[in-house]
């Protein structure tokens, strides 16, 4: 009995596992269609600041831009991903 209950147990997790194995692939991919949605220099800035790890500096030299408008560009990018996403700002 004790095996047949361990039998049991362990594919209900693994069945658990696998649906947020599945949840973390649907979030990845309306993440990345979201992302694609964005406009071509906010979608820049953000993969390169957000995905690339690169800083502001290195982002206006690369898009030959103000930092400033990188900063802002980022912020606008991240409020449409949010707003995307049905997400809420933590």
């Amino acid at each position: 009995d004790h095996l047949r209950a361990q039998k049991r147990w362990g594919s209900e997790a693994l069945d658990s596992e696998a649906s947020a194995l599945v949840r973390d692939s649907d979030l990845r991919l309306d993440l990345a269609r979201a992302i694609e949605m964005l406009p071509d220099r906010m979608r820049a800035v953000f993969v390169l600041h957000d995905v690339e790890g690169l800083d502001h500096t290195e982002i206006s030299q690369r898009l030959d831009v103000a930092e400033g408008t990188c900063r802002a560009q980022l912020f606008q990018a991240r409020r449409i991903l949010r707003e995307l996403l049905g997400g809420e700002r933590p």
